[in-house]
């Protein structure tokens, strides 16, 4: 069952970040602010190369400068294409071809900065979470830059929720090129809250850089998770709380195929812990539903080992205005390896995006269904409907039980596009119709009670870096839910 791990707390700069105005400033060049800042795509910085490229733009050449031969006419007639037909032949030989080799490059390649560009803000986080409640605090964010190239965000907060007390999450994306990033999260609050992340991916491996790899180990102390019990039909009022203790370490190999197909394996090792509830308002858990498994079981170790199929001719992993992605899992929990329990799991997803009027408006459906089998699955590891990535008028996590499916449908509109510190930003609303269900080992397939939920959403949208931040809200017949975080639902 996934964990409602305040993700909203994590993105909720972004929304706030790419419409107040901050304070941009030049970094110096130098080991400690290569190490931080520098895309390593590029080439390393060199005064006297960038200095040669910028004044050689500004020189306009005439025909005739060709005729003067050597080093004179190359250097003269060397804007754009002149040089080629006017002036290299005075040259001749190797020395010609190294000239013509670095005035194409002078020409053609724009110098690079002699300085790291940052955009830093100071945000105010009001942000609210269904099962947490209302999230208030400061959020410093730093955002750093090579030429265009987005290297580094440095987003720590400080916060405060009546769950949680008072608490900070230092926060590091970093984008050593456009192959591998590093993300870090770390931080604690004064009532037990935890959050530990380091997720690494690096892309385009081996010799024919069809190979990717994929790491991630993560710690985490939820003190909000809520749980009704197993089924379609729980009622709202047998909602109970416990606290989430999460151990997890993982690495995945893929391999890029022909026709936008890939293939992974995955290994996932993690470790469940869950503890009495703390709100006083709400039923323990572990005195409401004592008997599920999971609840009372202490703590337990889950080792899965994964097989994915994927598609994706999307335009875009990140932002798809277009095309359509599949993907098909199968995840084997192993209890002979030091694993608890034993159980199959399969996945299949299939999202497709259809744009209209210069891609002003996209369409968007998404069906995805999951089918478990083997006995004593713990809760968490169960199915779930209810949350943002699922039906978005429910809280994480609503309704669970083995199998169940979500269908959604949403139009997407880019209301207008401007230029912030030199990034270029879209504002994008959408409107969705969500549905699911969950369904009991051995129950056939109906349509019948299942959930709806209908809804608007807000994004703000840079498209250069491939960022996303989505404020959803969704209603159901349970009221509201409000989901703010990075990326979109699916």
């Amino acid at each position: 069952m996934p964990e409602a791990d305040q993700r909203a707390r994590s993105a909720a700069w972004a929304a706030l970040l790419l419409l107040l105005p901050g304070c941009t400033v030049g970094i110096g060049r130098g080991p400690v602010t290569d190490f931080f800042v520098k895309d390593y795509d590029l080439p390393d910085y060199a005064p006297g190369v960038a200095a040669f490229r910028a004044e050689r733009q500004r020189l306009e050449p005439t025909p005739e400068t060709g005729a003067l031969g050597g080093m004179a006419g190359a250097y003269a007639g060397g804007r754009r294409r002149a040089w080629r037909a006017q002036a290299a032949g005075g040259l001749g030989g190797l020395a010609g071809a190294l000239v013509a080799q670095e005035f194409s490059q002078a020409e053609t390649e724009p110098p690079l900065p002699a300085e790291y560009g940052s955009l830093s803000l100071a945000l105010p986080i009001v942000v609210t979470d269904p099962n947490k409640g209302p999230t208030f605090g400061l959020l410093p964010v730093s955002v750093l830059q090579e030429g265009n190239r987005i290297t580094n965000i440095f987003a720590p907060d400080f916060t405060y929720n009546e769950i949680d007390g008072i608490g900070s999450v230092f926060r590091m994306l970093r984008f050593f090129s456009r192959d591998s990033f590093l993300k870090i999260d770390a931080g604690s609050s004064t009532e037990g809250y935890n959050q530990f992340k380091v997720h690494y991916e690096q892309r385009r491996l081996g010799p024919n850089r069809f190979l990717y790899f994929r790491g991630l180990f993560r710690y985490d102390t939820d003190l909000s998770q809520r749980f009704y019990g197993l089924g379609n039909d729980t009622d709202e009022d047998a909602e109970s709380t416990y606290v989430f203790r999460k151990t997890q370490a993982g690495a995945t190999i893929g391999l890029e195929l022909p026709l936008d197909v890939s293939i992974e394996l995955r290994e996932r090792v993690v470790s469940y812990g869950v503890g009495p509830g703390r709100l006083e308002d709400v039923a323990s858990t572990k005195a409401r539903h004592p008997d599920v498994f999971g609840v009372n079981d202490g703590r337990l170790t889950v080792l899965t080992h994964q097989i994915r199929l994927t598609y994706d001719g999307r335009d875009s992993a990140d932002n798809p205005t277009e095309g359509v992605f599949g993907q098909f899992t199968y995840d084997v929990a192993d209890n002979t390896l030091g694993g608890s329990v034993g159980f199959n799991r399969f996945r299949l997803e299939l999202v497709a995006h259809l744009p209209l009027w210069r891609k002003r408006f996209i369409t968007v459906f998404r069906v995805a269904a999951w089918l478990m089998t083997g006995e004593d699955i713990p809760f968490y590891e169960l199915t779930s409907v209810g949350g943002r990535s699922t039906v978005r008028g429910y809280g994480e996590g609503r309704f669970v039980d083995k199998n169940g499916f979500v269908a959604n449908v949403e139009e997407r509109i880019r209301l207008y596009e401007l230029v912030l510190a030199g990034n270029r930003i879209q504002v994008q609303v959408a409107a969705f119709l969500d549905v699911g269900r969950v369904y009991a080992g051995g129950e056939g397939f109906t349509l019948r009670d299942s959930k709806f939920a209908v809804g608007g959403a807000l994004r703000i949208l840079v498209p250069d870096s491939n960022l996303v931040t989505s404020i959803d809200m969704g209603f159901s017949d349970e009221g509201s839910a409000v989901f703010v975080d990075l990326g979109y639902p699916f």
